[in-house]
């Protein structure tokens, strides 16, 4: 009997301390590693001319020092609001005060119309797609949500914000669906942010 509890209880454990687990690093590691190796994609950062893959490798490390923080003394939180789960480390010592990570599982089933310029006719496309979207704030004694970071579980990094530096990534092959589902969701994004 006392194994049969055993094993129910022993993955459900790992399941229980997964869950509030900082994904920071794996996904950096992951979005970094995609685009190094794929160049179908646009970079756009408001303060260069010329951004590349190296700058924001480099603007990552910032990201990877945060990823490795030791959170074993920070007090932890988790709650839920409608597709997203919120989990937030805070910290009583040093620059870094607080880490919020929120996993948003958005669901599209649309139909959409595409119209073309040269008289064809209108043709209609249902789209269905599951989209796994995860947000980084981090702020800092001086700064609430100095740094932020999105990234989708397929797609890769999406955007991401160093104080007043703002980078975005366009993919020339993206998600069927991104484009529709990514509005409205960084809109919620942002109303939820106000609020913590």
């Amino acid at each position: 009997m006392v194994n049969l509890l055993l094993s129910i209880l022993l993955p459900l454990s790992l399941v229980l301390t997964d869950t509030t687990k900082l994904h920071l690093l794996q996904d950096l590691q992951k979005d970094l590693g995609q685009l190094q190796t794929s160049e179908r994609h646009f970079i756009s950062d408001n303060s260069s001319l010329s951004p590349s893959v190296e700058t924001v490798a480099e603007d990552l490390q910032l990201f990877s020092l945060v990823a490795n923080l030791d959170l074993s003394q920070a007090s932890y939180t988790w709650q839920e609001q409608g597709p997203h789960q919120i989990h937030r480390w805070r910290l009583d010592e040093g620059n870094i005060r607080s880490i919020t990570q929120i996993q948003s599982t958005i669901q599209l089933d649309t139909v959409v119309t595409q119209r073309y310029a040269d008289n064809k006719p209108p043709t209609r496309q249902h789209i269905r797609n599951s989209f796994t979207f995860r947000t980084y704030l981090v702020s800092t004694a001086s700064e609430q949500h100095k740094l932020y970071y999105l990234t989708e579980e397929e797609q890769g990094l999406l955007a991401y914000r160093l104080g007043e530096k703002q980078v975005k990534i366009t993919y020339a092959a993206s998600k069927t669906g991104l484009a529709d589902v990514l509005p409205d969701f960084l809109r919620q994004i942002d109303n939820l942010t106000a609020t913590l």
